[in-house]
């Protein structure tokens, strides 16, 4: 298949290479003749510069349209061999005495499958066209006998058994038409060898440590990135979706060999088959058949714009690049994607570059996660790049905010005495893990060097600043202070809680009067006063 499919792509490009090539020369021709030209002369060159671009836009149809069939004539080469080799399994198990219906369910969907793409794909190629069979003897496909063109057409006994299967077999083929443009949608690449992937941080981008463990226990992170090294356009929804994380397992099997691995196109016949695929079929379909038309018209109208001749022409042809990027159907859904993703999550974006963030907007949109707000802070959190003072919104941006209150309430600035820390803090609550795992982080430093009592308090979600608050009502009084101008890490209020004890009121008013704060009160100036005032009068100076 490979050959037949390239070889005529390859043709197509050489020809319209050569139709370019030939296109400049004649006009280079007419350019350097200039006046020289006679009219006729002109004429006659300017007619093999229509013709030549008439035949061009015939070879570029021609070349779009069987690119857009080279994956599915390798399906449709695919699609034959794994029905021989499931009409093999049947034989043999019928040898047996064996039960052969999961086996034929199974042949009946591929079946399906192959009669839905063989008419396209043998008008574009046919070169593959499958060989009509004379007889009912065993095929090429082992028993399923081909019939003129590419139609699939069982023997009298296994008509019998599709007559039996007859609902079985209908509800396969729509699983499989519904889940068609899912499967086509990956891109596999040649089966790569096992790529043992380094200990990194939590998250799509490594594992937390080496792959697999003593246990058994396996990272789904791990597991994901040596999937998508192998399958290719493996996204995110595979580490949310039960269903495709199960799929990954299956297909990685044992993290630290390839020998295990499940072929390419057998995860893309599961992929095909799931129910999420299933469920996603028709918005993949769609999103991918205008991709596809976008990124075609924009090849074509920068195939034009390199061989425009004025500036006239030139401008006419970005004038039209520039509608294809603003009003297409794709355009217009990554933008209302763009629009949604930064209203459901703003602060995450807002620390992203336009080139960054449109990147984002478009994997999102193209896997079809765009208007899942758990899959899009999940995935965005991966791409948190925090600045001190930074404000974030959506809920990532209030767990910022609460972080940074409870850092005040225990005596800290939260950038500066945790400003190492706060990005992947803020990763992981994005990703939903509990923020009092890092409010309480910010409790164990404040206790540091406190009384076991103040230790113990904080241990039971207390902060400094509640655990202090009568007595730091108690000082702002005497002191003649604003209490949110009495620092938690004030001396005289850390005498208040001691090893032992906490002092009762009393004695601690009696401490704050030995504050030198204290001799700039009121308080103390009318004592002061009342002193003096009792002293002149024990001396007879006053009435």
């Amino acid at each position: 298949m490979a050959n037949v499919v390239t070889t005529k792509l390859t043709n197509l490009s050489n020809q319209y290479n050569a139709n370019v090539e030939e296109v400049r020369k004649l006009k280079e021709k007419l350019r350097n003749g200039g006046a020289g030209v006679s009219d006729a002369e002109a004429k006659r060159l300017n007619g093999l510069i229509n013709a030549l671009d008439t035949k061009r836009k015939t070879i570029s149809d021609q070349y779009n349209n069987l690119k857009k069939l080279e994956k599915t004539a390798k399906d449709y080469t695919n699609l034959q061999g794994d029905i021989k080799d499931i009409q093999a399994q049947i034989n043999k198990a019928k040898a047996r005495g064996e039960n052969t219906t999961s086996l034929q369910a199974k042949i009946d969907t591929l079946t399906s499958k192959f009669n839905s793409i063989a008419p396209s794909v043998e008008a574009a190629f046919p070169e593959l066209k499958v060989k009509p069979v004379a007889s009912t003897k065993t095929g090429p496909l082992g028993n399923v006998q081909m019939t003129t063109g590419a139609t699939l057409a069982p023997t009298a006994d296994a008509k019998q058994k599709a007559a039996d299967k007859a609902a079985a077999a209908k509800t396969a083929a729509a699983k499989a038409a519904a889940a068609k443009a899912a499967a086509a949608k990956l891109k596999l690449p040649p089966p790569k060898d096992k790529v043992i992937v380094a200990p990194g941080p939590t998250g799509p981008t490594g594992p937390t440590g080496p792959i697999g463990t003593p246990t058994g226990n396996k990272d789904i992170n791990a597991i994901y990135t040596l999937a998508r090294s192998k399958y290719g356009n493996v996204d995110s929804i595979f580490l949310y979706d039960d269903e495709l994380k199960q799929l990954l397992i299956d297909a990685v099997g044992d993290p630290a060999t390839a020998k295990d691995d499940m072929d390419p196109t057998e995860f893309a016949r599961r992929l095909g088959a799931s129910d999420w695929a299933i469920r996603n079929g028709t918005t993949y379909a769609k999103r991918d058949a205008q991709r596809r038309e976008y990124d075609e018209t924009l090849a074509k109208y920068n195939q034009q714009l390199e061989l425009a001749d004025t500036q006239q022409k030139k401008d006419a042809i970005l004038s039209k690049i520039g509608q294809g990027k603003t009003t297409s159907s794709y355009a217009m859904g990554l933008a209302s994607a763009k629009a949604y993703i930064e209203s459901v999550a703003s602060g995450l974006t807002g620390t992203m570059s336009p080139e960054r963030l449109d990147a984002f907007v478009k994997r999102m949109y193209d896997s079809a996660n765009d208007k899942d707000p758990n899959i899009i802070n999940r995935e965005l959190s991966a791409l948190i790049s925090y600045k001190p003072g930074m404000q974030l919104g959506g809920a990532v941006g209030g767990d910022l905010t609460t972080l940074r209150a409870t850092a005040r309430a225990n005596g800290f600035d939260l950038d500066t005495q945790f400003g190492s820390n706060i990005n992947d803090w803020l990763q992981r609550l994005a990703k939903g893990e509990s923020i009092e795992t890092f409010k309480n982080t910010i409790r164990g430093a404040a206790k540091l060097g406190l009384p076991d009592k103040v230790a113990n308090l904080l241990d039971q979600g207390l902060d400094i600043k509640d655990i202090y608050a009568p007595y730091r009502n108690i000082m702002a009084s005497v002191l003649e202070l604003a209490p949110d101008s009495i620092g938690l890490d004030d001396k005289t209020l850390r005498m208040a809680i001691g090893p032992e004890k906490e002092m009762s009121i009393y004695d601690f008013q009696r401490v704050l009067r030995k504050d030198p704060r204290w001799q700039y009160t009121d308080n103390a100036r009318e004592e002061t006063s009342s002193v003096v005032l009792g002293v002149l009068r024990d001396f007879g100076f006053q009435g």
